[in-house]
């Protein structure tokens, strides 16, 4: 029997910093997905390095007496821009693998798994987690996220995660911002209780531009204030990748929006327009004819 497990990407990280000696993020899940299946018939895909290495260190964590498997992978996730491509595709191998033979890891499992590798993003978590990305701990579930539509847009170039996260100052740094991440988390806290994008935002914008100091943004107070004038509700970044968010209301129509910030030639590029998930990884069955047609 086939599985195709479907894991989503992030736009960035609602807020990511240091506070009460942990360096964590809340997670920020959007419906773009890598896929994995396992379990047919015939030769599976060169998988990319951390792919395949995490297909390796499913296999020996599970005591299997081979450490290849045949598995398919896609993705719709760009890669290097802060959008978890890679504990996108890490966390579906190594579902899929744990599946082909007969066997299912829990999401800590999975965890675990994905950080011996690098540094690791959590969407594959059901809701919105704050999480410790250093240890691979849930600190807690914060909930479920209201509808939103993020639009998406990319500051160019290309983040190295494992590079980034082995700087020597970035604790530093991250410390002296941690008034503003507390302040934010409380913000964003409530917003989720209450359903607020507007506490949300405000929550979001204060972690992005506090990360100014970490990874800075040409483009961030002009994409934030043209934003703000047409609707938005905040702005999310990747703070450790290139990528910024616009979070809008679903009533207000993205595509305008959109059009609207083109004529503002703010030099940057328009890459995708999104919604918020809470799902976390999914695991069906699947034909390789079906998943062929993702």
């Amino acid at each position: 029997m086939a599985y195709l497990i479907t894991s989503p990407g992030s736009c960035g990280e609602f807020i990511q910093g240091y506070a009460k000696g942990s360096s964590f993020m809340v997670t920020c899940p959007i419906n773009r997905y890598s896929y994995a299946l396992s379990g047919f018939d015939g030769p599976g895909d060169t998988l990319p390095p951390k792919a395949q290495k995490a297909v390796r260190l499913t296999l020996n964590y599970l005591h299997h007496e081979s450490d290849e498997i045949a598995i398919k992978l896609k993705s719709y996730i760009p890669r290097g821009k802060g959008m978890a491509s890679s504990t996108a595709d890490i966390s579906a191998v190594c579902q899929a693998a744990a599946m082909s033979v007969g066997k299912r890891l829990s999401n800590q499992e999975i965890a675990e798994i994905a950080l011996s590798i690098e540094p690791s993003d959590a969407t594959f978590f059901d809701g919105i987690i704050e999480f410790d990305y250093r240890e691979g701990k849930i600190i807690r579930e914060i909930g479920k996220s209201p509808d939103m539509q993020i639009l998406i847009y990319d500051c160019g170039g290309e983040i190295d995660t494992m590079i980034f996260n082995s700087r020597n100052d970035l604790i530093k740094l991250q410390k002296s911002n941690e008034a503003d991440i507390v302040k934010a988390m409380d913000l964003f806290r409530k917003g989720i209780k209450t359903n607020s994008l507007d506490l949300i935002g405000e929550a979001t914008t204060i972690s992005a531009f506090a990360n100014q100091k970490i990874l800075y943004k040409n483009q961030l107070n002009d994409f934030y204030e043209k934003g703000m004038l047409l609707g938005g509700k905040g702005v999310i970044c990747a703070h450790s990748g290139t990528v910024l968010g616009l979070i809008l209301p679903m009533e207000i129509s993205a595509e305008k929006v959109r059009d609207a910030l083109y004529d503002f030639h703010l030099n940057i590029t328009y890459l995708d327009t999104v919604r918020a998930v809470d799902e976390g990884m999914r695991i069906t069955e699947c034909s390789d004819n079906e998943f062929n047609r993702k």
